[in-house]
């Protein structure tokens, strides 16, 4: 199953996803509005969309001239659709303006709300804070209804597991309910339609999966994600009234997202071209000098930003970092076809000494701190990146770990970074590119595995296979690398 969803919703990017999902959830409105279900007309939605949408990109467009970066349309629109769900939908002067000023706030605050080249604030709810400072316009959340809840539970369900942040939405979810539940069954209420009117009348779903997943202002790490999602729940779900601040679900993310930052303090740095190697006919090794001292885990990752005139895939690319910590240098391994995106085709053209943007680094996929703990790891394809990074860290700090790699060519007869994986002792399977992985496989090519840490990187459907094969084979604690396509 979630192969086949991954195949499904892998066909578009997250961008596109998360565009999909929203204008979704607007065109229900619209619908359940022209029948009468919502209380206002399906026009008011259409005119503050529209409005919205202007002033956003507008202002957007206008921000990234003046800093000289080429504009990120597409997270504009998804701005934009965000702030129509939750500002109120009627053509009403003031309204319309407050939206306006709303959406103008949201593209503002990621050029002037930033740490090291990343925003730091959702840019949705920090517009509508904003622009409920000047009284033209509220949070509304007319998405929270029940009428409403089927496609945006559908919605936020699909958000939630391309991104792998399932956790974080039920946590969110979790805490709200049982606060604003237990407040409501205290008034004498059924608890069991307490409980349920919060899912019902309050929008914890929409906001667990379209906006507190964002991953641009989550920190890095799972506890901190945990941490925000709690955070944002106790705002959320706890009222009150300091004069011109009080409870609004807007206001609880903005709070989550500094708390986010505080106990991360994730910043960009600049990253010096020192050259290139292919790794076969069609992967490259990118090396970068980093400007300043970087720390990162093996088997983490970095946000690259390469601002050029870019195809729908954007100018920010994610990649798992190939090298030790314990270098100076940090090199990326990517795939570089020949009919490539705009972005590897520029990147490819960078002459060494070039600058580009990391805007942080990333992720919980991380080694056993024991190096005693056995791992067996499955690899497909550019995927085995963060495995090179792993052992080439044990490599370095003269660790012996017992590795066993499982690895699964993208092409034939190439296995990339062979040479690192065997340098560390580690014992590497190569499997034809089509073979089926299953258990039965994976116990007779690793007859102790019962006894390892599981390991899984590669494409979403060899992940999500070979993670589910390595559970049913009776691997212990399975990890996985994914990527949501950001």
């Amino acid at each position: 199953m979630r192969a086949t969803i991954d195949r499904v919703t892998g066909q578009v990017s997250m961008y596109r996803l998360t565009v999909i999902a929203t204008a979704a959830v607007l065109a229900m409105g619209m619908l359940l509005g022209a029948l009468g279900e919502l209380g206002f007309e399906w026009y008011g939605i259409l005119g503050t969309l529209g409005v919205v949408m202007v002033a956003t990109l507008g202002a957007n467009e206008i921000a990234a001239r003046l800093a000289r970066v080429v504009p990120h349309r597409e997270s504009s629109i998804i701005t934009a659709l965000l702030i129509t769900c939750f500002v109120p939908p009627t053509l009403e002067l003031r309204d319309l303006m407050g939206a306006a000023v709303a959406g103008i706030a949201a593209a503002l605050s990621k050029y002037l709300i930033v740490w090291r080249g990343r925003h730091i604030l959702n840019p949705a709810a920090t517009g509508v804070v904003i622009a409920g400072f000047t009284q033209l316009t509220i949070g509304f959340w007319w998405i929270g209804t029940p009428a409403m809840l089927p496609v945006v539970a559908l919605g936020a369900l699909l958000l939630l597991d391309r991104t792998r942040r399932m956790d974080i939405g039920l946590i969110f979810i979790a805490v709200t309910v049982a606060i604003i539940g237990t407040r409501i069954t205290l008034t004498g209420a059924e608890p069991f339609d307490a409980y349920s009117s919060v899912l019902l009348l309050f929008p914890v779903v929409f906001l667990a999966g379209y906006m507190l997943s964002e991953p641009q202002t989550l920190p890095p790490r799972r506890w901190q994600q945990w941490l925000v999602a709690v955070v944002t729940a106790l705002v959320f779900s706890i009222p009150f009234n300091a004069g011109f601040l009080y409870t609004t679900p807007e206001l609880a993310l903005v709070v989550g997202n500094i708390v986010g930052f505080a106990v991360s303090r994730r910043g960009g740095f600049a990253l010096r071209l020192t050259g290139s190697r292919a790794l076969s006919d069609s992967a490259t090794e990118f090396t970068f000098t980093p400007t300043r001292p970087v720390r990162f885990e093996p088997g983490q990752y970095l946000e690259l930003h390469l601002p050029h005139s870019a195809d729908r895939r954007g100018t920010r690319r994610i990649f798992s970092i190939a090298s030790a910590p314990e270098h100076e240098q940090i090199s990326l391994g990517m795939r570089t076809p020949d009919i490539g995106s705009s972005f590897k085709k520029v990147l490819r053209e960078l002459d060494d000494g070039a600058t580009v943007q990391a805007t942080q680094v990333s992720g919980d996929f991380l080694l056993p701190r024991d190096p005693a703990t056995p791992v067996v790891m499955v690899a497909g394809g550019i995927g085995v990146t963060p495995f090179a990074s792993q052992l080439a860290s044990a490599t370095a700090r003269g660790e012996t770990r017992d590795v066993h790699v499982v690895y699964v060519p993208s092409r034939p007869d190439e296995v990339l970074y062979r040479d690192v994986l065997e340098e560390a002792g580690a014992t590497v399977t190569v499997l034809d590119r089509d073979t089926e992985i299953t258990a039965d496989a994976l116990r007779a090519l690793v007859p102790d595995l019962a006894s390892r840490r599981g390991y899984v990187s590669g494409a979403p459907s060899l992940v999500a296979d070979a993670a589910s094969a390595l559970r049913r084979a009776g691997a212990k604690r399975v990890k996985t690398d994914y990527f949501a396509g950001y």
